[in-house]
């Protein structure tokens, strides 16, 4: 079990939006579906390309290299490109802080 770590103020991420930061020597990516945010590791498992020039529809982010597509809400990969899932943080809202578990 890791330890959480505050990343930034909960509105620093609007809805349907994503962000990218910098924690403990990771990049991670905050994604925010309709006020729900969930955390990646900001690289595909495919090429191992930034997530963060990909996109979001639904439930699905698709990476903007190669068109790999994963849950949201799970991380699992939904093609053949790759069937390496994301690798996922555990995210706390306390107070107005969010925190990422690294």
């Amino acid at each position: 079990m890791g330890k959480f770590v505050k990343i930034a103020e909960v509105k620093d991420v609007l809805k349907s939006q994503m962000q990218v930061f910098n924690v403990e020597g990771l990049e991670i990516l905050i994604v925010n579906v309709e006020g729900q945010l969930f955390a990646f590791e900001n690289r595909c498992p495919h090429m191992g390309y930034p997530l963060f020039f990909g996109s979001v529809q639904d439930d699905i982010l698709t990476c903007g290299f190669h068109k790999a597509k994963f849950n949201i809400r799970t991380g699992k990969s939904l093609m053949p490109a790759t069937y390496k899932p994301l690798r996922t943080f555990k995210v706390k809202i306390q107070n107005s802080a969010l925190l990422v578990e690294v």
